[in-house]
C-alpha cells in the first residue's frame, strides 16, 4: 500500500524544474501557435452536429466565431496570413460538451483542500452557490479533457438537495477571466436519499422550498422588516431560485429511480419548471412520459449494472430507448471529472446497443447545448457561433480514433497536458535490469522536437 501511496503522490507532485544539472527543464506548456484572426479547416468530413454532414468541406474562423461553413471555394477566399489545417481524410465535428462535473472545482478526489465544489454546512439548500465563482482555469485537468476533444463543460456543484448554480465555461486553459461563458446556466440538485433519509423527506423539502421562493419573490420587503414567517432556506438561497422559478433556467434534477423521475415531473409541472433528468437509469421505464414532457435525459451508457437499489432497472440500452420514444439523449460522463474525454467512448457504447451514430454525436454536442439553454452559441457548426472545433484522426467514437486538431473560441490549442509531458519525460529510461528503452510508441509529435515515432499506440484512456 505504501508503494502505491508513493507512486500516487509523485505523478501528483509538481514537476521539478530539472531532473539533473545538465537535464533542461521542459516548459509547462507547449508553445502555441501564432495568432491569427482568421482560422481555415479544410478537406475532412464535418459533422454539423444536427444531423447534416458536409463532404470535403471548409470552415472559416473569425475573430473567436465561425464565420464561413461550406466547401473548398471557402478555402481560396481566405486571407493569406490565415492559419490553415488541413483535415483531408479527416472527420471534423463541434467540440464536445461535458455535463454535470466538477471540473476546474475538484482536482484530487482524495485530498480534501483541493475541493471547491460545495458549500460546507448541513443545510440541504444550497441554491445560491455559484460554481462559477470557484473555478479554477489553470487546474492540469483542464488540457487533459480538451485535447482528448472536450471544448465546453457544464460544471455543476455538489452535495445537498439544491447543490447550487452550473457555471458553462469553455476550455481556454489558464484563462481565469475568459473560460466563463456563462454562469448560472442552471440549478442543480439531487433526488432519492438526498434529504432526511427518505425519497418522501426529499420531495417535501424541496416542495416546501419552492413554496417558499414563490412568496419570498412577492414579499422581499416584508422578508427585510422581519414580518413574514420563517422561511425553509437563507434570502440568498431564494433569491437564487427566482430564475429556475421564471423558466429562465432548467432546474437539473439527479434521479436513477422510475418512481423518483415520475416525482420530479409532476414537481416540473406544478410549478412550471424546465427539468432536465440526470443519471435516469430506469428513464427508459418511463420514456412515453419524458417525451411528452420534452424532458431532456443525461445518461453515462456504461452505467448498465445497479450500484444500488435505485439502479436495479439499469441496461445499456437506455439510450437508444429513450431516443426511439423521442426524448432528447445527453450522454455524459458522470464518474469524474478525469476522464470527461470519456464522452467518446459512452457514446460508442450506446451506438454499439442501437443509438444511431448521428444521435449519439448530437448527445455530445449539440443535444447538452440545448439542455442548458446554450444551443444559441454552442453545440454545432454554424455561423455566428462560438468556434469550438476538433478534427479527428478517424471515427470519433472509436477508440483507435484521436484528436489531431483542436480548436477552443477560434483558437487552435496545443495538443499537450500534463500527462502527455510525463509520458515524454519517462519515454526514454530504460527498463530495471534489462537496459531496453521503455521508448512510447505513440505516433503523436513531441511537443519539443515535433519528431514523432514509427508506430501508432492506442490512444489513452
Amino acid at each position: 500500500m505504501s508503494h502505491i501511496l508513493f507512486v500516487a503522490l509523485t505523478l501528483l507532485a509538481p514537476a521539478p524544474a530539472a531532473r539533473s544539472a545538465t537535464a533542461p527543464a521542459r516548459p509547462a506548456t507547449a508553445p502555441t501557435r501564432p495568432a491569427s484572426p482568421v482560422v481555415v479547416v479544410s478537406g475532412g468530413d464535418l459533422h454539423v452536429g444536427d444531423g447534416t454532414v458536409v463532404k470535403n468541406a471548409t470552415v472559416v474562423v473569425r475573430d473567436g466565431k465561425f464565420a464561413g461553413v461550406g466547401g473548398p471555394e471557402l478555402a481560396a477566399s481566405a486571407p493569406a496570413d490565415a492559419l490553415r489545417i488541413d483535415a483531408a481524410g479527416k472527420v471534423v465535428t463541434p467540440g464536445l460538451v461535458a455535463c454535470d462535473n466538477q471540473l476546474g472545482l475538484v482536482e484530487i478526489d482524495l485530498e480534501g483542500s483541493t475541493h471547491d465544489d460545495a458549500r460546507a454546512g448541513d443545510h440541504p439548500v444550497r441554491a445560491a452557490y455559484d460554481a462559477s465563482r470557484a473555478f479554477h482555469a489553470e487546474s492540469s485537468l483542464i488540457q487533459v479533457q480538451a485535447i482528448g476533444g472536450v471544448t465546453t463543460a457544464a460544471v455543476a456543484p455538489a452535495g445537498g438537495l439544491l447543490s447550487g448554480q452550473v457555471a458553462w465555461v469553455d476550455l481556454v486553459h489558464g484563462d481565469h477571466r475568459g473560460a466563463l461563458a456563462k454562469a448560472g446556466v442552471a440549478l442543480d440538485g439531487n433526488l432519492g436519499h438526498s434529504f432526511g433519509g427518505s425519497r418522501a423527506a426529499a420531495l417535501a423539502k424541496l416542495h416546501e422550498v419552492l413554496s417558499d421562493a414563490q412568496v419570498f419573490r412577492g414579499r422581499k420587503d416584508a422578508y427585510e422588516r422581519a414580518q413574514t414567517r420563517p422561511f425553509a432556506a437563507h434570502a440568498l438561497d431564494l433569491q437564487a431560485l427566482q430564475p429556475t422559478l421564471a423558466g429562465q433556467i432548467p432546474l437539473t434534477l439527479s434521479a436513477d429511480r422510475a418512481s423518483d423521475i415520475l416525482a420530479a415531473l409532476d414537481l416540473a409541472k406544478e410549478y412550471k419548471l424546465r427539468l432536465v433528468i440526470v443519471g435516469g437509469s430506469e428513464a427508459w421505464k418511463v420514456a412515453p412520459e419524458l417525451a411528452a414532457a420534452k424532458v431532456p435525459v443525461i445518461v453515462q451508457p456504461s452505467r448498465n449494472l445497479p450500484s444500488s437499489f435505485d439502479t436495479l432497472g439499469a441496461r445499456l440500452d437506455n439510450a437508444a430507448l429513450l431516443a426511439a420514444a423521442g426524448v432528447p439523449v445527453v450522454i455524459a460522463w458522470l464518474d469524474d471529472s478525469h476522464n470527461l474525454r470519456n464522452i467518446t467512448q459512452e457514446a460508442g457504447i450506446a451506438v454499439a446497443n442501437g443509438l444511431p451514430w448521428a444521435t449519439a454525436l448530437r448527445a455530445i454536442t449539440l443535444e447538452p447545448a440545448l439542455a442548458y439553454g446554450q444551443g444559441a452559441t454552442h453545440g454545432s457548426v454554424a455561423v455566428g457561433k462560438v468556434a469550438n472545433l476538433v478534427v479527428w484522426s478517424g471515427d470519433p467514437l472509436e477508440l483507435s480514433s484521436r484528436p489531431t486538431d483542436v480548436l477552443v473560441r477560434g483558437r487552435a490549442i496545443p495538443m499537450v497536458s500534463r500527462q502527455t509531458l510525463l509520458r515524454d519525460r519517462y519515454r526514454s529510461l530504460d527498463k530495471f535490469g534489462g537496459g531496453k528503452s521503455t521508448k512510447s510508441t505513440d505516433a503523436r509529435p513531441r511537443p519539443d522536437t515535433g519528431a514523432a515515432a514509427t508506430t501508432a499506440a492506442p490512444p489513452q484512456k
